[in-house]
C-alpha cells in the first residue's frame, strides 16, 4: 500500500528539469566541441552518442525492474543524477587526453571507438534518470514529461548564453555544475525521506555544485592567458590549443 501512495514531490520535478536541462546542454556543447578535436564532419555524431546513451540506460531499467522498483526510486533517482554530473566532467577530461586519429587505421578507430564509449557513460545515467523518473510515478507522468521538455528547451537556449560568456571546456564544468544541483534536488524530495536515506547525498551534490562552480569560475578566469586546467589539447589531430573557443 506504501508503494501506491508514493508520489514524485516538487524535488523530483525539479531535478529532472536539471538533468534533462543538463542534457541537452552538454549535447549540443559536444558538436561543437567534437568539431574542434576532431574534424568538422564528427560533430554531429555526438547526437547518435547521446542517443545510443539515453537508450541503453532505458534498456537497462527494463532488464533490471527490481532495481528501479517504485521502493528504490527516489532515493536511487538522486545517486544516478550524481553519477550523471560526476560522469560528465570526469569524461570530458578523458576524451582530452586521448589522441583522435580520424582514419581507419587500428589506432584511429581504437582511438574513435574509446572516444564514442565514454562520452556515452554520462548519458547512460541521464537516461536512467529520466527514464526512472517517468515509469515509477506514472500518475504524474503528464506533469514530469513536461518538466523534462521544459528543461530540455532551456537548455537549449541556455547553452547559447554560457557560450557568449565562458570557452568550450568551462561550458562542460558549468553543465556538470547544473546536473549536480538537479542531483541536490533529488536527494532533497520528501518522498526521498519517506523512502528513507538521501542526507549523504544532499551534503555530497551541494558540496560537488559549489566545488564544479568555483572549477569554472578559474578555468574561465585562467582561459585568457592559456594556463586554465581544462582545456583542449588535441586539435584535429595536432596538439595544439585553438586561438578561440
Amino acid at each position: 500500500m506504501a508503494e501506491t501512495e508514493l508520489k514524485a514531490g516538487r524535488g523530483t520535478y525539479a531535478g529532472l528539469f536539471f538533468v534533462a536541462l543538463s542534457t541537452l546542454m552538454y549535447e549540443i556543447l559536444l558538436t561543437r566541441i567534437f568539431s574542434v578535436t576532431m574534424w568538422y564532419h564528427f560533430a554531429f555524431v555526438a547526437i547518435s552518442i547521446a542517443l545510443f546513451g539515453m537508450t541503453l540506460g532505458a534498456v537497462l531499467v527494463y532488464l533490471f525492474p527490481d532495481r528501479f522498483s517504485l521502493n528504490q526510486a527516489p532515493a536511487r533517482l538522486a545517486l544516478w543524477a550524481l553519477g550523471f554530473a560526476l560522469t560528465i566532467i570526469i569524461s570530458f577530461v578523458v576524451h582530452l587526453s586521448i589522441h583522435v586519429v580520424p582514419d581507419t587505421t587500428s589506432s584511429g578507430l581504437s582511438s574513435l571507438a574509446c572516444t564514442y564509449a565514454i562520452i556515452a557513460v554520462p548519458f547512460v545515467f541521464g537516461g536512467i534518470c529520466v527514464c526512472v523518473t517517468l515509469t515509477q510515478f506514472p500518475r504524474q507522468v503528464s506533469s514530469l514529461y513536461a518538466a523534462d521538455l521544459c528543461g530540455a528547451a532551456i537548455g537549449c537556449l541556455l547553452l547559447i548564453v554560457t557560450l557568449e560568456i565562458v570557452d568550450g571546456p568551462t561550458a562542460v564544468v558549468v553543465v556538470s555544475s547544473l546536473a549536480m544541483v538537479g542531483a541536490w534536488c533529488f536527494a532533497t524530495d520528501s518522498s526521498v525521506r519517506l523512502a528513507g536515506g538521501g542526507k549523504w547525498l544532499r551534503v555530497i551534490s551541494i558540496i560537488g555544485a559549489i566545488c564544479l562552480i568555483s572549477l569554472a569560475i578559474v578555468n574561465a578566469h585562467l582561459a585568457a592567458t592559456g594556463q586554465q586546467p581544462i582545456k583542449l589539447t588535441w586539435v584535429k589531430g595536432g596538439k595544439e590549443s585553438p586561438a578561440v573557443f
